[in-house]
């Protein structure tokens, strides 16, 4: 077989196209994929100018699947590997805050700030000690020589103060 006519690349796809089609899913091809890879498959076979006579037609065709399944495989790992660019690019821009949202944070601090200045001083050292030192209550009891019902009450008192001075925020 010297050239491949129309016709005789036809009926050499015809001839193995189940048996192509099973290897093409076997290594792991969905079967539409394969299929699209079988049609390309034909317009090798079309335009194949081999340059000497096909002894074995079919290893020929089975070359000609195994290279375009290759560049497949390629292809859409290409595809793939844009799209995830793409997608990290997207996240690493979401991450930003936007600047409504940067100045919201800031007064919530501010006014986080005011509400701790405000709690009586030994109520405040409590909560500063625990709350922004991550002191345990044990800690805190021994510094402050304060026992841990004390060390509790300061707790809630503050906890509550603050709670109550956050909403306030969220009220205007």
């Amino acid at each position: 077989m010297d050239e491949l006519s129309t016709l005789a690349a036809s009926h050499l796809i015809e001839q193995y196209h189940n048996e192509l089609k099973i290897y093409l899913i076997q290594h792991n091809h969905s079967p539409d994929t394969a299929e699209d890879i079988l049609q390309d498959a034909f317009i090798r076979l079309v335009q194949a100018k081999p340059g000497g006579e096909i002894k074995n037609p079919r290893a020929f065709l089975y070359k000609i699947v195994s290279n375009l399944a290759i560049d497949y495989h390629r292809s859409h790992k290409r595809r793939q590997n844009r799209h995830a660019d793409e997608s990290e690019l997207v996240e690493l821009t979401d991450q930003t805050p936007s600047l409504e949202h940067q100045i919201y944070t800031q007064e919530q601090l501010t006014f986080l700030k005011r509400a701790i200045s405000e709690l009586p001083p030994k109520c405040r050292q409590v909560f500063i000690l625990h709350k922004f030192r991550f002191y345990p209550y044990s800690k805190i009891m021994q510094e402050l020589n304060i026992s841990e019902s004390t060390v509790l009450k300061h707790m809630v008192k503050a906890m509550q103060h603050c709670r109550k001075r956050m909403s306030e925020l969220d009220l205007d």
